[in-house]
């Protein structure tokens, strides 16, 4: 078993360790062996160090399950196919909801500044290699 807690920057450490702390509690009597997992980057990266852990663990069979908080902790878009892929690698994905549900509203908005923030990084990037070469 794994738990994987996610959050997008570094001021929102606090609630990084409130989302572990709720998944320990919620699978510690189930599993023995418990993995955890954090990151502190945006759901849209792919290549974030934890998300490729949990990758590792479930292509070696060290995990049967990972539990996160809600399903835009694991990832912000492709949940569905995330699903898919661990079920393939034998994994199953428990969503636990620690958190409140969002109206849909607001969990489109939170969805578009992602998606904006990744765009003008990768803009930024992209003008200050220009600038370099």
């Amino acid at each position: 078993m794994a738990i994987y807690a996610r959050v997008s920057s570094h001021d929102q450490k606090k609630d990084l360790e409130a989302q572990s702390e709720f998944l320990r509690r919620a699978v510690s009597a189930s599993f023995s062996q418990v993995y955890e997992v954090k990151d502190i980057a945006s759901g849209i990266k792919g290549n974030r160090n934890g998300l490729l852990k949990l990758i590792e663990l479930a292509k070696t069979r060290m995990i049967s399950a990972v539990a996160i908080t809600y399903p835009d902790r694991l990832t912000r878009f492709g949940f569905d196919a995330f699903v898919e892929f661990f079920r393939v690698l034998g994994v199953e994905v428990l969503v636990l909801n620690g958190e409140e549900q969002r109206e849909p509203e607001r969990e489109l908005v939170e969805d578009l500044i992602a998606i904006l923030t990744s765009f003008a990084g990768k803009l930024y990037g992209m003008r200050s290699r220009k600038i370099l070469n």
